[in-house]
């Protein structure tokens, strides 16, 4: 079970002095491109939708930038979700537990996992919530770290030479794209698709060892994103799925 105290205390010691805002512009884009293309229709007007573990909203905003959908992000962390509010007011922001969400059967059109799924030493409660708020036809995305990617175990794995704990939570482990989707699918999701993404780039990390390899980091990252390769052994693992069914009840 994951250890919600420390969660909240790091986020919220984080925010005390700074939004939660680790990845450059175009980080952020690569992202968001590919949840855009398998996102569809789902952020239209009529449509609900839910960012998951949305921070002090750096990601949120900017996925849902000019989205005429009904939007909500939910964080555990207080300090983040009054940041959240304080930058942008056409999302309806939250605090709550992603393994026991406070929404009814059948309520989001989509579901966004914000990089938290290997937050959790067994992701199989929060993507089953997920699920359970999602309607007939609704689909989730998330985005992890991947176990796989040689960079990602170096700063992530604690077998690593290099790992530091600086700037992480005791609850963190890297996931790799089979594990997930056999959770997924174990709790109903269908039309299932994990894949890999590089060009991710980050523009702060906290360990010393860190901030000395990131600009290094970053330009092999940007290399790797336009290769065949990345699909598999890219930095972060990209994880689709739908609930059966048409999109509106």
């Amino acid at each position: 079970m994951q250890n919600k105290f420390i969660e909240r205390e790091f986020f919220d010691k984080w925010t005390e002095s700074k939004e939660y805002d680790v990845l450059t512009q175009y980080g952020y884009d690569i992202i968001i491109s590919e949840f855009r293309r398998l996102i569809g229709n789902r952020l239209l007007k009529g449509c609900r939708a839910i960012d998951l573990g949305c921070g002090t909203g750096a990601f949120t905003s900017r996925l849902f930038q000019n989205s005429e959908a009904e939007l909500f992000g939910l964080d555990i962390s207080a300090k983040a979700i009054q940041l959240a509010k304080q930058k942008e007011r056409k999302i309806n922001f939250s605090v709550g537990d992603v393994e026991s969400l406070q929404f009814e059967d059948g309520f989001f059109d989509l579901v966004v996992y914000s990089g938290i799924l290997h937050h959790f030493p067994n992701e199989e409660k929060c993507l089953a919530e997920g699920f359970r708020i999602l309607k007939n036809g609704g689909c989730m995305l998330s985005y992890d770290p991947n176990k796989i990617n040689p960079f990602m175990w170096l700063y992530r794995d604690p077998s690593s030479p290099f790992f530091s704990k600086v700037g992480k939570t005791d609850n963190e482990r890297l996931l790799s794209a089979q594990a997930v989707s056999s959770v997924m699918k174990n709790v109903g999701f269908a039309r299932i698709d994990t894949h890999c993404i590089s060009g991710v780039t980050f523009k702060t990390v906290e360990s010393q060892v860190g901030k000395m390899l990131l600009p290094f980091y970053n330009i092999i990252e940007k290399i790797m994103g336009t290769l065949p390769l990345a699909k598999k052994y890219g930095s972060f693992l990209i994880c689709y799925g739908e609930k059966n069914g048409p999109l509106h009840d």
